[in-house]
């Protein structure tokens, strides 16, 4: 009797030797989490194996896989003169990707700049400070990447790793604000440190919020007097100042500075406090050194007028010529020494009145450039829609990918306020008309900066566009600036998640507990925040096995990487989905999507006969290859059934 099987086996298949009532039952599945259509991958401009393709190789490699949709990867360094990125690929080869795509009816989703380039704020990691050319810089390459992703795709984003500058983890200000965060993350060993930065050059200062400072200064913030007593002792008192004195003095001086001309007004965040008495000290100093030389020089010009009285009764007194030309150069002496010390003051002051916090200038730095990428992204889309053949069919869109925990952009709330704060400045870039002093965007003609009335006419903001009213700008913001969701990413805040320890038995809870409570309690509700504010517009599938930054297939690692897009899609989520598991790409090529598809439900089939969906298991480590050896001997290396153990057990 002929027997006939619903799937195709070989002799490597274990299911071969097996009966049809010996087949294992195909796994049961409520249902699909996403069909294959939706579930993409990401394309390296280069093979991560190592083999020499070029990206319309890679690209074709992934299509032939069955990839419906694409995201491109750039991998050379944005520094590098010569190998990749957009300005590497010229009108034939962008028309080729095109071409390829439009030909397999496939989804080329957008851009991906290499981490190289970790920030569009301008910040220079080796010299710790903001650099114009450095934003100048990040910024053209972001806008080389919109119009590469205009002639290739049909629409979509261009995101950059979000790295915009560094800032510690124990002190953030989301641990006291974020509910979801509050006493739940902690970095063993860091040091608290202090960032100021000076917004007239960019440079950063730093320092050490453990240190102790010895101030002059009662615990009420009052200078401390010094009376005849301590004046005919030579005494001076000093208390201790930490931390969080600093900290109190700034709520202090916020409450002070409600009665207070804007003139007068003390800073008002710890760091700021903390610099400036550093800087007050200074200035005191000079100023003292500065009057004494005075008195100095002072003192010498009477010298002097007494020699030349002397000298009109005795014109030819040699001695009392030399004296005067030494006591002319004494006082020239004194003089300069009293104004370097005065320019030096001078100097201190104006440092205390540019000092900022980095956060806040970092954070506006970086949303102007987002602001500025975002128009770009606006006018290639405008100009493709008025050509007779429109090629894109959706909006082009920039924004920052979620970035790593010891970098801003990297916690879901700074995630969302930099998407959030870079598409109100772009709102604002469309319907300002001029920029202030400070270079903020306003619409008023004259106004009050920094106590002094000004005339922002003189400086127009050339973004300006009198066609867009402030709807429609709100509209394209939201339209063009978008960020990207990596699952990975979100994944390396477990390294920072605190244990607990059982008040019951004082044992520390097992790591498996750990991470469930890190899922529980963390991953999922700020994927579920984030996927409510309405900010992304793209999501990288990917998966680890450790807080350490991995590149696994979802579903291969201990992340819930499906539950996270499941929660993207019941908030109305309409982007791009790719897998971004690469690394077991060295275990069998299309590993990044069979993994995904697989691991995500997707249906393969119901084979050539009638009968249950084809496993996952039979098609992707059947057909389509193993990972690993078979588990038992066949054909010709399988013993001689002539030979028999005294048992009758078979030798396999």
């Amino acid at each position: 009797m002929a027997e006939f099987r619903t799937l195709y086996y070989g002799p490597m298949d274990r299911e071969y030797h097996q009966a049809v009532s010996e087949t294992p039952e195909p796994e049961k599945l409520e249902g699909s989490i996403f069909p294959i259509s939706q579930l993409g991958e990401t394309v390296p401009e280069t093979d991560p194996t190592g083999r020499f393709k070029n990206i319309i190789q890679t690209t074709q490699a992934a299509i032939r896989g069955g990839a419906g949709t694409l995201q491109i990867v750039m991998t050379v360094p944005h520094e590098s003169a010569i190998g990749g990125r957009p300005k590497s690929y010229g009108k034939e080869v962008r028309e080729t990707l095109r071409e390829v795509a439009k030909a397999s009816e496939v989804n080329i989703a957008g851009v991906e700049l290499p981490t190289s380039l970790n920030n569009l704020a301008g910040f220079d990691y080796q010299n710790l400070a903001f650099s114009e050319e450095k934003r100048t810089q990040g910024l053209d390459e972001v806008k080389d990447a919109i119009k590469f992703t205009a002639d290739v795709a049909q629409g979509g984003g261009v995101d950059v790793v979000s790295w915009e500058f560094p800032r510690g983890i124990n002190e953030a200000p989301w641990q006291k604000t974020d509910p979801l965060s509050k006493g739940k993350f902690f970095q063993e060993g860091e040091q608290p440190i202090g960032w100021l930065v000076d917004d007239r050059t960019g440079r950063t200062t730093q320092f050490r919020k453990t240190e102790i400072q010895h101030l002059p200064f009662n615990k009420d913030f009052t200078p401390i007097k010094v009376g005849p007593k301590e004046l005919a002792e030579g005494k001076v008192e000093l208390n201790e100042f930490g931390w969080d004195d600093f900290q109190k003095w700034a709520e202090h001086n916020k409450e002070m500075n409600k009665k207070l001309p804007f003139e007068q007004r003390e800073p008002e965040t710890p760091e700021q406090v903390y610099i400036q008495t550093q800087l007050n000290a200074q200035k005191l100093n000079l100023e003292g050194w500065k009057t004494t030389y005075m008195q100095n020089a002072q003192h010498e010009q009477k010298n002097i007028d007494d020699i030349n009285e002397a000298l009109k009764k005795d014109p030819e007194n040699a001695a009392l010529k030399q004296a005067l030309a030494y006591s002319e150069k004494k006082y020239d002496d004194w003089v300069h020494t009293a104004q370097s010390n005065a320019q030096q003051a001078e100097e201190i002051e104006q440092r205390k009145k540019h000092f900022i916090p980095m956060w806040d200038y970092g954070v506006q730095r970086s949303a102007k450039s987002y602001a500025e990428a975002g128009i770009e992204a606006l006018r290639v889309t405008q100009q493709d829609a008025q050509k007779e053949h429109p090629m894109m069919k959706t909006p082009l869109h920039v924004g920052p990918e979620i970035g790593w925990p010891g970098y801003f952009g990297s916690h879901p709330e700074e995630f969302i306020e930099l998407v959030k704060k870079s598409r109100d400045e772009m709102k604002k870039m469309l319907t300002s008309k001029y920029v202030d002093p400070n270079g903020k965007l306003t619409n008023k003609e004259y106004e009050q900066v920094d106590g002094k009335y000004v005339d922002n006419t003189k400086n127009k903001n050339n973004y300006f566009d009198p066609n867009i009213r402030p709807d429609q700008a709100k509209e394209m913001a939201e339209k063009h600036i978008k960020g990207l969701f990596d699952t990975g990413h979100m994944g390396m805040w477990l390294q920072h998640f605190k244990g607990q320890v059982d008040p019951n038995t004082g044992i520390m809870e097992t790591e498996e507990r750990r991470i469930k409570r890190f899922k529980d309690e963390f991953y999922l509700p700020a994927v579920e925040k984030i996927a409510k504010a309405n900010i992304v517009g793209g999501l990288q599938l990917v998966d680890s096995m450790s807080a350490a930054h991995g590149h696994l297939p979802p579903g291969e690692g201990i992340f819930p990487v499906f539950e996270a897009a499941k929660i993207f899609k019941e908030k109305g989520f309409s982007g791009f989905m790719v897998s971004e598991g690469h690394e077991e790409e060295k275990f069998g090529e299309g590993r990044i999507r069979m993994k995904t598809w697989q691991n995500a439900g997707a249906p393969v089939g119901a084979g050539y006969f009638s009968g249950a969906p084809m496993q996952w298991r039979n098609a992707a480590q059947g057909y389509f290859g193993r990972s690993y050896s078979p588990m038992f001997m066949f054909g010709g290396y399988s013993p001689s059934n002539d030979f028999k153990l005294w048992s009758e057990v078979p030798l396999e």
